[in-house]
Parts: structure tokens; sequence; C-alpha cells
């Protein structure tokens, strides 16, 4: 091909491209059709590599800076459109969507937390009547002490101080999220894993807490576990609920079709345990940094507190306005 060929057969390309451009140009490229939409995602890869054709055919340095500037703004008018539409996304996700999937599912999340409080309970009641069961319910790598009577406020402290923070963070929020990805994996049977996962920890923390209270230190063990505990324990539940939800869609499938149902539980189970995660990052955080320090434990405990009131209200009153229907959504089928 010539340069003069070239430059006659790629001439239109470039003056609609340019046209698109200006029109794009005052408002964005929602001025554009979708029709006008698909021109342009078309066009710019060709001219784009116009640009380096002309350099090739040594076209006149007019001509160069004019389709080079093209194939920028139309760059700039795509990417520009992705990166705001994926944030427009995600926006909408976390502010309506989720919140509305959320009570939507709680049924999910009651009979999780009902597990929960059934395997905390026995386990707690339990280690009070006889202590030496704190022992059974809680794991042997969390060793408590080889001095029961040496257990002191200052100890507990100092286990997580000893720790970098930095490593401390993420070795927290990896540990916590795979229990939640566990506890959602097993949902698949049945439910009867993800119960599994429920009660042993719920067992294990009630252990634990009847084992502290037992050496009159329930007030330093509360301080330590409220900040980031009741935030962490709720998202657990939150992914507990995702997975038995899916094993009942499984299960239970209703009026569908097996198959339908699995995959309609399988989408909303999936969009519930992501909502979880930011809750994940939050406590990992706040049992990084606040858990372990001088902070004094009222303090921690309203920390803890007001973080829990804050994402429960959250979900409930979230999302309440009628869907905009012109943005980006997550559309969730109905059940």
């Amino acid at each position: 091909m010539t340069p003069a060929r070239f430059l006659k057969t790629r001439a239109c390309a470039w003056d609609r491209l340019e046209a698109l451009i200006k029109k794009a140009s005052p408002t964005g490229i929602r001025a554009l059709t979708d029709s006008e939409l698909r021109e342009l995602t078309l066009l710019y890869p060709a001219v784009a590599v116009d640009v380096a054709r002309a350099r090739m055919y040594k076209i006149d340095p007019n001509t160069q800076n004019r389709i080079n500037q093209l194939a920028i703004s139309a760059h700039g008018l795509l990417y520009r459109r992705k990166s705001v539409r994926s944030f427009q996304v995600i926006l909408t996700f976390f502010r309506d969507t989720y919140p509305r999937l959320f009570r939507r599912l709680w049924p999910y999340t009651a009979l999780a937390t009902a597990v929960f409080t059934i395997g905390f309970i026995g386990a707690y009641i339990s280690t009070v009547l006889t202590p030496s069961n704190a022992y059974i319910f809680v794991p042997g790598q969390l060793d408590l002490t080889e001095n029961e009577s040496g257990i002191s406020s200052k100890d507990i402290s100092e286990r997580f101080r000893r720790i970098p923070k930095p490593p401390m963070a993420a070795g927290i929020m990896a540990n916590n999220i795979s229990v939640a990805f566990r506890a959602f994996a097993l949902g698949i049977t049945a439910g009867i894993g993800t119960c599994y996962i429920i009660l042993f920890n719920a067992m294990m923390i009630g252990g634990f807490a009847a084992h502290f209270s037992n050496h009159g230190l329930a007030y330093e063990f509360w301080s330590f576990i409220i900040p980031h505990g009741m935030l962490e324990i709720f998202a657990i539940l939150v992914a507990a609920a995702a997975g038995l939800k899916l094993g009942l869609s499984l299960v239970i499938p209703g009026q569908l079709k097996r198959s339908i149902s699995l995959r309609h539980g399988a989408r909303d189970s999936v969009l519930l345990l992501i909502g979880t995660i930011p809750m994940f990052v939050v406590a990992g955080l706040v049992e990084s940094v606040i858990t372990p320090s001088y902070i004094p434990g009222k303090i921690k405990i309203a920390l803890g507190v007001t973080l829990a009131i804050l994402t429960v209200s959250y979900l409930m009153l979230g999302g309440q306005k009628p869907m905009d229907r012109s943005g980006p959504t997550v559309n969730l089928p109905e059940n």
C-alpha cells in the first residue's frame, strides 16, 4: 500500500471517529447512542494502528498528529467510561444491592446465629461447671498457660503486642477469610459442614470465655474480644449463612428444578459472601491495632459495640430508596 492509498482509504474512518469524539466531548460517553458507542469501540483500535502506519509511511506531521490525537481521545473516552462504570457497579452493590440481599436472606443468618449461640452457651456452661473442659473446646495450639494461677491481664496483652502489626493484620485477615470461605464451601454438604464450622468456632470461643471467667479475668477477656470480635463473628455468620443458602438450595429446591435452584442459590450465596470481605478487613485492622493497644478496655468495648451497631444499621437500612434503573446494577434472580 502506498502512502497516498493509505490516506485515501483511512480518511473516512478518521473523519467518523472525529465526529463521534466531538459529539461525546460536552457530556461524555452518555451522549452517544448504543450503535455509535459500538462504532467508536470498533474504530478506536483500527485508528490506534494507523498511528504506527502513518509513521511508517512518513505521512506529513500534521496528519500524524491528528491521527495520534484521535487515538488518545478515543482511548480516554472508552477507558474512562469503563473505570467509572466499574466504580458505579461496586458502589451500587454495597450501597443498595447488598443490604437488600442480606434482608432477603435474613433467615439463613438467623439460622447460623442460632447454631452459634447453642454451641457457645453449651461450651461456656460446660467449662464453668467443669473447668478442665476448656482444653477440650480450645485447640492445643492456643496454649492457655501451664500455670493456671499465673494468668494476668498483662499476659493477655503481651501475647498480642509481641507480634509485629502488619504481619499480624495480614495473618488475621487471611485466617478469618479462610474460615468464612470454608463455612461457605461446606454448604454444598447440605449445610452439615457449615454447621460444623459454626459449632467448632462457637465452642472454642465459649470454652475460652469460660476459662478466663473461671480465673476472674472475664473483663480482660471481653475487652480483648469485643473490639474486633463482634464484627468478625458476625461476618463469619453471614458467610455461613451464604453456605446454608447454597446447601438448602440443593436439598430443598421448592418448585424449581434442582439445577435451577442451585444456580440461583449459588449466585445469591456468592454475592452474600463477597459482601463480608470489607467486614473482615475492618475487623482485622482493629484486631491488629486496637485490640493489643493500651487503650482502656471500656473504650475498646464501646468501639466494638459501635462497629457492630453501624454494620447492622447499614444492612437493615441500606438500599431503601427505589433502585435507579438508568445506572449500572447487579441484578439478582428472585427465587
